[in-house]
């Protein structure tokens, strides 16, 4: 509904930007630290095993590849068909209590009574 990642995916493809700059900087000491630890280092090194995490959680095998665009469809493709009906539905009364939208069967009451039992359901 915000068009925000979840929080876990913004964190792996934030995470995954860092690394990326490290693999491609212009100092090769920078450069060569970062290639080893995500290459070699592994999990004995806090950049192998966040390279590690990310490229596990998109069934990728190389950091270079985890993008914005790739987490983002990742990400909608684990959204439920239940889930995504119950944000537009909640989408729409929260227009209807803003006036954006018009529905004269319910109260005001009866819209904040509808979307407080569907963000805590």
């Amino acid at each position: 509904m915000s068009n925000y990642l979840p929080l876990l995916d913004e964190l792996c493809c934030r995470t995954s930007l860092f690394i990326k700059s490290f693999l491609e900087s212009d100092s090769p000491i920078v450069s060569a630290v970062a290639r080893y630890d995500v290459h070699y280092g592994r999990m004995n090194s806090h950049v192998g095993r966040n390279a590690f995490f990310c490229c596990s959680r998109y069934a990728v095998t190389d950091i270079l590849s985890v993008t914005r665009i790739m987490v983002s469809h990742s990400a909608d493709a684990h959204i439920s068909t239940q889930l995504g009906a119950s944000v537009l539905l909640l989408l729409e009364l929260l227009f209807v209590r803003e006036d954006v939208f018009n529905c004269s069967v319910l109260s005001s009451h009866d819209i904040d009574d509808l979307i407080d039992f569907i963000c805590i359901s």
